[in-house]
């Protein structure tokens, strides 16, 4: 398994790169959510970071699913992927200032901007937010060469303590990605703390071995934003035991 940190994207970036080399993850994620640059640049801002630490995901805004987004999303992909960037991961929930959108139409979209992916060699992951396992089943059945993101955090909120294994049983065949934080299972949004290992309630060790034992070989994201930078050493630390062979 190959362990990474995410970034965020209302802060530089070369600061938060730099730390994530130092603490000795293999990789970096970036976040797009909060960017508004024109591809070119952003381009260009990756192949510097690039030369830093690998970008090996990104991960795409939160969409209102029409075509203007569509358009950005690629031209983000078409940034990214000529400096490595393999897995970009989405929601299938809509950002908050979107009206809600049936879920037939936004397996559409999903399936077109997968179409696009794929014709540039990358991969689309969907992330689990609020939804139910058997509403992403759905999605991933509808969408061949779509992938699916585990987010660890997400799936323990609402108290569901069994969150990460119910997803995991359900949806583990098409995974490409996983996100991994801590929480103390909250709800919504308030509860979505992304904090340090051992900061929350969830049995993280359990959920990484578990990944583990499917065989998962894949990128695993800590997606941790809070807490100092020793914080995301010592869960890089754990995270390299519990993956140990």
């Amino acid at each position: 398994m190959r362990i990474g940190a995410s970034t965020y994207s209302r802060e530089p970036f070369p600061k938060q790169v730099d730390e994530v080399r130092e603490a000795g993850f293999d990789y970096v994620e970036l976040d797009l959510t909060w960017i508004t640059w024109e591809p070119e640049k952003l381009r260009s801002e990756a192949d510097a970071l690039a030369k830093r630490l690998p970008i090996k995901t990104a991960h795409l805004p939160p969409s209102q699913f029409h075509q203007a987004d569509l358009a950005r999303f690629v031209g983000f992909i078409d940034a990214l992927a000529p400096v490595g960037t393999e897995v970009f991961n989405a929601h299938f929930l809509e950002a908050r200032s979107a009206p809600r959108i049936a879920p037939q139409a936004k397996t559409s979209w999903l399936s077109d901007l997968v179409d696009a992916a794929t014709d540039r060699d990358v991969v689309v992951t969907v992330e689990n937010v609020d939804e139910p396992p058997d509403v992403l089943r759905k999605v991933l059945d509808a969408v061949p060469d779509l992938r699916y993101c585990l987010d660890v955090g997400h799936a323990h909120l609402d108290k569901r303590t069994d969150g990460a294994r119910k997803y995991l049983d359900v949806l583990g065949d098409r995974l490409g990605l996983a996100h991994i934080h801590d929480n103390h299972g909250g709800q919504g949004e308030a509860g979505d703390e992304h904090l340090p290992f051992g900061q929350g309630t969830i049995d993280l060790e359990r959920d990484v071995t578990a990944l583990r034992n499917r065989g998962y070989e894949g990128y695993a994201t800590l997606e941790i934003f809070k807490g100092i930078p020793d914080d995301k050493k010592a869960c890089l630390r754990k995270m390299r035991r519990w993956t140990r062979p």
